[in-house]
């Protein structure tokens, strides 16, 4: 039977110690914001992964990089080529080592944040933008260019403080079809989550709240 979760609740060098340490030989697949990764391990070593477009050791060290996703292990599956053939204890130091350095990387400054925010059960993804709705980081990893939608969303909460004569909302909550957003507010910035449709928003504010703190 495969194991299955949330990158949130068990991260990726634990599921990578956990199979190499019982000299596993299985597939991990992780998925996250549409976007599939694979990691192989034969009698416990780590001996491929995937990440589009990395193939071998930096595909691993970019899923390292992930704060949530789901993931699957599935047993007795093997590589179908091998393109690692460091250990795993000097692949997972080294992945941890590279996550270390980033910590000073301008681009990576909110990470802390977003690995927060991931412990909030119902967001997908989380993306920081100014009031001009140009994005400043993205979970994600990828490029938007929803500048304009972001502008006129933050422009309507002003105009609506303004007619109740009061600061504009913390908070806004827009739901669409099978997708739901909040807005929020973080320190000169704001933050946009994506959130599962079902989540009720009377339970994930204040744990937003908290971890925008």
């Amino acid at each position: 039977m495969a194991l299955v979760g949330n990158l949130k609740d068990l991260k990726l060098p634990s599921l990578i110690q956990l199979n190499c340490m019982e000299r596993n030989t299985a597939k991990l697949t992780i998925e996250h914001s549409g976007k599939f990764g694979f990691v192989y391990f034969e009698n416990g070593q780590v001996v491929h992964a995937e990440y589009d477009p990395d193939i071998g050791e930096k595909a691993v060290f970019r899923l390292l990089t992930l704060y949530a996703g789901k993931f699957k292990v599935e047993s007795g599956i093997r590589a179908p080529v091998r393109t690692i053939h460091t250990n795993w204890n000097n692949l997972l130091l080294d992945g941890l080592h590279q996550l270390d350095s980033m910590d000073d990387n301008p681009e990576r400054r909110y990470d802390h944040l977003f690995e927060r925010l991931f412990t909030v059960k119902g967001v997908k993804t989380a993306l920081i933008f100014d009031k001009e709705g140009a994005i400043i980081a993205n979970s994600s990893g990828k490029s938007q260019s929803e500048d304009a939608l972001h502008a006129l969303v933050l422009n309507a909460a002003d105009k609506i403080g303004m007619l109740l004569k009061r600061e504009g909302p913390d908070y806004i909550s827009i739901s669409a079809a099978s997708q739901k957003y909040i807005y929020a507010k973080y320190n000169q910035y704001f933050v946009l989550l994506e959130m599962d449709q079902k989540i009720k928003l009377d339970v994930v504010l204040p744990l937003i709240k908290q971890a925008l703190a």
